[in-house]
C-alpha cells in the first residue's frame, strides 16, 4: 500500500503545477484588450504620392517664311481666327532662290521701274546698284524654295508684274518659324489646308516647348 500513497502523492503535485500555471499564464484575450486599449498610439502611414504626369501640350510648327511671304500667311491666321495663339521666331538661313526683275540698262531706267513697282503697292524691293553681274536688277525677294519664289512670281503677276523671274542666288535671309499652340483637331484640319497654299512651307506636330 506504501506504493499507492506515494503515486497518489506524485499525482496531487504534479495536479497542483498545472493548476499554478494555467493561474498564472497570460490571458490572451487579456493582451488584445490591452493593445485596444493603445489604439491612440497606432498609427497608419499613408503611401508616398505619386508623381502627377504633367499633361503634354501639343503645337504645330509652320514654316519657314520671308518677310514678303509672312504677311499673306498672318492675314490666313487672322482669317481663321487663330493668330491670338501664334507665336514667330526668327532665324538666318540660306536662301538659294530669289525674284528679281532682270538688269536695267542704266541707273535711271532701274529708279524709274523702282517707283513704278510702289506705285503698284509692291514696296518690298531692293536696287542693286553694286558692280557686278547683277548690277541695275531689281530684287523683289529672296526664297528658300523654289516653289516659294515661282508662287510669288504669280502674285506679281496679278498685280500688273509681267517681268519678274526667278532665279539662283545664294545669300542670308531672316526667316520665320510660326508655332500655334494647341489646336484643335478641326483647327488642325484648317491649318493643312492653309498650308497647302503656301508651297515649299513645311507643317509638323509637335510638342510644345514652354
Amino acid at each position: 500500500m506504501k506504493w499507492l500513497f506515494v503515486l497518489l502523492l506524485v499525482v496531487n503535485v504534479v495536479l497542483g503545477g498545472y493548476r499554478y500555471l494555467q493561474d498564472t499564464r497570460p490571458n490572451s484575450d487579456a493582451r488584445i484588450i490591452n493593445l485596444q486599449m493603445n489604439a491612440d498610439k497606432i498609427r497608419v502611414i499613408p503611401e508616398p504620392p505619386r508623381p502627377k504626369r504633367t499633361a503634354r501640350t501639343a503645337c504645330l510648327e509652320w514654316g519657314t517664311f520671308g518677310d514678303l511671304e509672312l504677311e499673306r500667311v498672318r492675314a490666313a491666321l487672322s482669317a481663321a481666327g487663330l493668330e491670338a495663339r501664334v507665336t514667330e521666331s526668327k532665324s538666318v538661313v540660306t536662301a538659294n532662290w530669289w525674284v528679281y526683275l532682270p538688269r536695267q540698262r542704266s541707273r535711271a531706267r532701274m529708279e524709274r521701274k523702282a517707283n513704278q513697282l510702289r506705285e503698284l503697292g509692291i514696296t518690298e524691293l531692293e536696287t542693286i546698284t553694286e558692280p557686278g553681274r547683277w548690277q541695275y536688277a531689281i530684287s523683289l525677294g529672296a526664297f528658300r524654295m523654289e516653289n516659294s519664289a515661282r508662287n510669288y512670281v504669280d502674285l506679281l503677276s496679278t498685280s500688273g508684274v509681267r517681268t519678274a523671274v526667278v532665279g539662283e542666288r545664294e545669300q542670308q535671309v531672316s526667316q520665320t518659324t510660326l508655332t500655334i499652340r494647341a489646336p484643335s483637331t478641326s483647327e488642325s484640319t484648317r491649318l493643312v489646308e492653309l498650308a497647302s497654299r503656301f508651297p515649299g512651307s513645311d507643317m509638323r506636330a509637335g510638342e510644345c516647348q514652354s
